[in-house]
């Protein structure tokens, strides 16, 4: 790598990385919680180290599509019921959930959920994407990418683990390893996955995990100025 491109690459890192922070489209965590039922999706602060509502309302038509893949490596497409809380009937040993709520416009007033096309006075826009993936209990499959999107995915068996312990995340994009993304645990940036794509987070407590990944992209659509991703890793650990 040239010395410009290493400057441009550590350029671009910290505006992601600042992009974790401030946001709008990520100012709450995504996660999803199980039931008798299956699993709940939920949005808020109620894991965050940031200040807020734990639970925050949204349109369940923001919920998309799901992927679960069962104990014996089974890929399938569970329906999601779109009431709220979305719910997704299933029994997954791993559950990936798309999550979009459209655009965004900001102007010096206020913060509205259109097109900037839709708006005046924008003074910046977006496109907001997020996911959680969550892991309840291991199986080969979990080990790869089980989506074309931005995505983190253990490379073991995370729920073995225990405060202390490291665990690496492969970061990708249409399944192929992403160069330069920063992951961030308990609020705030841990590192930028490698030109392998492989990031290292060294776990710090029990309960309840997320590691974070957040990608920004200009678009030329007319509707916004950047698409903005963001990608959850959920997992558990013994308090």
């Amino acid at each position: 790598m040239s010395t410009w491109q290493t400057i441009d690459w550590k350029i671009s890192l910290s505006v992601a990385a600042l992009l974790l922070c401030t946001m709008p489209a990520l100012a709450h965590d995504l996660w999803l919680e199980r039931d008798s039922n299956g699993y709940l999706l939920y949005q808020g602060h109620r894991h965050s180290a940031h200040a807020g509502a734990e639970f925050v309302n949204y349109d369940p038509a923001f919920a998309k599509s799901a992927v679960c893949v069962d104990d014996s490596g089974t890929v399938r497409a569970p329906a999601l019921v779109k009431n709220f809380p979305v719910r997704i009937v299933a029994n997954c040993a791993a559950l990936f959930v798309s999550f979009s709520s459209g655009y965004w416009s900001k102007t010096a007033w206020e913060t509205r959920n259109v097109p900037k096309n839709q708006a005046s006075g924008v003074v910046e826009s977006w496109l907001s994407e997020e996911s959680v993936k969550r892991i309840d209990r291991w199986a080969p499959a979990a080990a790869q990418p089980l989506t074309d999107g931005l995505e983190l995915t253990p490379l073991s068996d995370p729920t073995r683990l225990k405060p202390g312990d490291k665990l690496t995340v492969l970061v990708t994009e249409h399944k192929q390893p992403r160069v330069g993304v920063p992951v961030a645990y308990g609020g705030d940036t841990r590192g930028a996955s490698g030109e392998d794509g492989k990031v290292v987070i060294r776990l710090r407590q029990g309960g309840i995990q997320l590691i974070e990944a957040s990608l920004e992209t200009r678009l030329a659509d007319g509707k916004a100025d950047t698409l903005v991703r963001a990608t959850t890793l959920q997992f558990e650990l013994p308090q």
